[in-house]
């Protein structure tokens, strides 16, 4: 059958508009979270990772095999609050402990999770400096690096496909600026080259912002593709905010920049990336907050296309007045907590009382209300269709939005909370906020069998776990507790006197007292012999003073907390005297250690032993200048004789050992190898006149220039 023209025409349009609708489809359709971005955390709570309901100076996060719990505690002799980290197993043992001693107080700011430990960001106020530091701890709890950051505050820690992290925070008080640092895999952020492992940029604009979620944004193939942010900015807002989002480039350039809002405060709190079904990045959706004009909170949720253009949702009809903005949770007065991806076992068809039916991949978006204690829960589709909307009771005293990323194939965890027993005879209940398909229902004869077996079907609730709380503990402040319960309080006056205190070991005190503490001058008495004689505070040395020992030995300098601390001098019977500095009674820092015939090292200690670079000095005139270790002159060094000979080179236990030089005063000198204070191995002699001989040494012997020549000079 022959078509005419015009048929022609028609059907040539219909088969366009097909294939353009098909495209649009398959692009938009099968909208799905991008490849899984590098975990992420950032503080949702007005700047605040915790959000506390009783304050209890003590937080606990579940790390899927144990727990980290971070507490404070007070130096009663300082008023330094310190901050305690420790990891227990899932009994609530604890496996190690760290407590982090700053001058001032400190606060615990952000702890961030990666593969092989954390990071934790400390804010420490000394007088009206502030500080932020960054530590970064191994799983085993050792201290890998500290480190200041030049921020005044963090909003949002990243890890990187590069095993780096990338902070985001502000600069300013009243005037904000953003400034992102990007750090490699050693911690660094300066170099001198560009480079996208470490860099460091700030964003100034007029008035106001703060980026609250930074992320990572990777390819289809995981290579890194720069960064985005989002959070808010007041520029030309006449005083409200915006949502502010901020697409930087690998090198933290920026590539485009967007507001969006309406005429009340709007705010982006956390940010994700979308893909089409063939992985291709294609925008990102934002969730944030937004204010109504009747004054209260909802979630704002939009999607932006890769170049940061506001449209509807994939694939979702737009509203009637063309709006593209999403608002939820109105009547719940509800705030922005977390917008994660669904794991992908939720893409999957489902059974449900024994029914199929359809799976669905998106996203889940929650909210929280501290005053009313709930947490708001949406499921949206990948469609942007509502499946559920969910209210759950907050059920500790906290409510911690931990380190995020996406779930494994069927649970997606999104925050804990806590809840701390009244007594330490009664375990703590830790919360963990899950996503996830559930399998069974009871088994319960009375119920069909068709009914006992549901299979893929979501299920959102707080999960309970108990442990013990022994390792969590403050003994310090139980026993202020117990103190002050009892019926004869002790002496609160701030009176003066003179006085005398025998203690529980028959040692005796007779000196200073201020509220019945040794604090001033007085002098100790030990059973054993031992007695010092000097200041005092809180019971403690304190200052300075003399400690004497039966044996002879003696110190005399300064204290802190009955440690020798500082610098001081120790004499012993012997004839041997150390003058320099201490450090918990040993000899740490530099110092100058005498020998009863005159010989003197002056140089580094470290833990009681010479460390670092130093000079000994012998009384027939030799010395030895370099470096020291574990009480050895070994490294780098040089060897003075009084004749005028020197050597310079290694060095191992004093003896020379290695590549060096070796002088004579007549201008003659060799260069290469040593052993045994000798010459030997290759080597160069030349000659006061210049002339020179290369070739092969054996305890201080010329051999010639063919090393085998070694081997049969026994037989010479």
């Amino acid at each position: 059958m022959w078509l005419s023209e015009r048929q022609l025409s028609i059907i040539s349009k219909i088969m366009v508009i097909a294939f353009v609708a098909t495209t649009i489809i398959a692009t938009l359709v099968m909208a799905a979270w991008a490849a899984d971005p590098p975990a992420s955390t950032y503080l949702p709570f007005n700047n605040k990772q915790i959000i506390d309901i009783k304050s209890n100076k003590s937080y606990i996060y579940p790390t899927g095999k144990d727990y980290l719990n971070f507490s404070y505690s007070e130096d009663v002799l300082t008023g330094n609050q310190n901050i305690v980290a420790q990891r227990l197993d899932k009994d609530g043992k604890e496996l190690w402990k760290q407590t982090i001693k700053l001058k001032g107080q400190s606060s615990l700011e952000m702890v961030h999770l990666y593969k092989n430990g954390f990071a934790m960001v400390v804010k420490n106020q000394l007088n009206n400096i502030q500080n932020i530091r960054l530590y970064h701890i191994e799983n085993s709890g050792n201290i890998m690096r500290q480190q200041d950051l030049p921020l005044d505050e963090v909003n949002s820690i990243a890890s990187t496909n590069d095993d780096g992290l990338i902070i985001a925070g502000t600069l300013g008080k009243d005037k904000k600026d953003i400034k992102i640092i990007k750090l490699d895999k050693l911690g660094t952020w300066k170099g001198s080259a560009e480079n996208t492992s470490r860099w460091e940029k700030t964003y100034p604009l007029a008035g106001s912002q703060q980026a609250n979620q930074i992320i990572q944004v990777l390819d289809k193939d995981a290579y890194n593709d720069g960064y985005i942010f989002t959070g808010y900015t007041d520029k030309d807002t006449k005083g409200k905010k915006d949502l502010y989002l901020v697409r930087l480039n690998a090198y933290g350039e920026v590539k485009w920049s967007k507001n969006y809002g309406s005429k009340e405060d709007d705010e982006g709190t956390t940010i994700g990336m979308v893909a089409d079904a063939s992985n291709e990045h294609i925008g990102y959706l934002i969730a944030g907050n937004t204010r109504t004009s009747t004054g209260k909170d909802r979630l704002y949720l939009i999607y932006v296309d890769k170049y940061g253009y506001n449209q509807g949702w994939p694939n979702y009809q737009v509203a009637s007045d063309g709006a593209k903005e999403r608002f939820f949770g109105e009547s719940y007065n509800v705030s922005s907590l977390a917008l994660l991806p669904v794991p992908d076992a939720f893409k999957n068809s489902r059974k449900l009382r024994d029914q199929t039916i359809e799976g669905h991949g998106g996203i889940i978006l929650l909210g929280y209300n501290v005053a009313d204690k709930i947490v708001y829960a949406v499921r949206i589709d990948g469609f942007g269709h509502v499946l559920w909307e969910k209210k759950l009771d907050i059920p500790g005293d906290n409510l911690i939005i931990t380190t995020l990323s996406k779930g494994d194939s069927k649970e997606q965890i999104i925050a804990y909370s806590a809840k701390y027993p009244a007594t330490y005879n009664e375990d703590l209940e830790v919360y963990t906020l899950k996503l996830s398909l559930a399998g069974e229902v009871e088994q319960d004869k009375a119920t069909p069998k068709a009914d006992q077996l549901e299979s893929n079907y979501e299920k959102i609730s707080w999960v309970k776990s108990s442990l013990k709380y022994d390792a969590m503990r403050d003994i310090s402040k139980e026993i202020k507790d117990l103190l002050n319960q009892q019926p004869l309080r002790p002496v609160t006056a701030v009176d003066s006197l003179k006085g005398e205190i025998e203690w529980p070991d028959n040692s005796y005190y007779l000196g200073n007292l201020v509220i019945g503490k040794a604090d001033g001058e007085g002098t100790l008495f030990f059973t054993n012999g031992v007695w010092y004689q000097g200041e005092w505070k809180n019971n403690m040395f304190y200052g300075n003073g003399y400690l004497r020992f039966p044996s002879g030995e003696n110190y005399e300098g300064q204290f802190v907390e009955h440690m020798m601390q500082g610098k001081g001098t120790f004499n012993w019977p012997t004839g041997e005297i150390y003058a320099g500095e201490f450090i918990n009674n040993q000899k740490d820092g530099q110092g100058k250690f005498s020998w009863a015939d005159g010989t003197y090292y002056e140089g580094g200690f470290s833990e009681d032993k010479a460390s670092g670079m130093g000079a000994i000095y012998w009384t027939n005139g030799e010395r030895y200048e370099g470096q020291m270790s574990d009480g050895n002159a070994t490294g780098r060094g040089s060897y003075y004789f009084p004749t005028g000979e020197y050597y310079r080179g290694e060095i191992k236990n004093l003896v020379f050992d290695g590549v060096g030089t070796y002088h004579w005063p007549d201008g003659s000198y060799y260069v290469g190898q040593f052993a045994n204070d000798r010459l030997n191995g290759e080597g160069y002699y030349v000659w006061s006149n210049g002339v020179q001989q290369w070739g092969y040494w054996k305890d201080d012997r010329y051999l010639g220039t063919n090393p085998e020549a070694e081997k049969t000079r026994g037989n010479w």
